[in-house]
């Protein structure tokens, strides 16, 4: 499955902008609490991480002449891998909550 061009939008939004090295800003929960609810409400329930992270990483430019260092590399991976893990818990939080009301 992939991603509509709303939701990509969306998320290629969120990744530009987002403070990765900073957690919790709320600009950035608001971006991406956008992803999330434009994905399901279009029934993007089952992005895969695979989507996911090509969009981020492709929506992130490189700085030049910024060395980095593998273990900032894989702070930065994990930052990615627990935004998707967010996006997965906020999918199901809306299902549950709408099987409910």
């Amino acid at each position: 499955m992939y991603m509509k061009d709303s939701t990509r939008k969306l998320l290629e939004d969120f990744a530009i902008h987002a403070h990765w090295k900073t957690a919790g800003l709320l600009s950035d929960i608001e971006r991406f609490c956008s992803f999330i609810i434009e994905a399901y409400r279009s029934g993007e329930y089952d992005i895969s991480q695979d989507e996911f992270l090509d969009v981020v990483n492709t929506s992130i430019k490189p700085q030049e002449g910024h060395a980095t260092s593998l273990s900032s590399r894989k702070l930065e991976l994990a930052s990615k891998i627990f935004m998707y893990n967010k996006y997965e818990d906020g999918i199901k939080l809306l299902r549950q909550f709408e099987r409910k009301t």
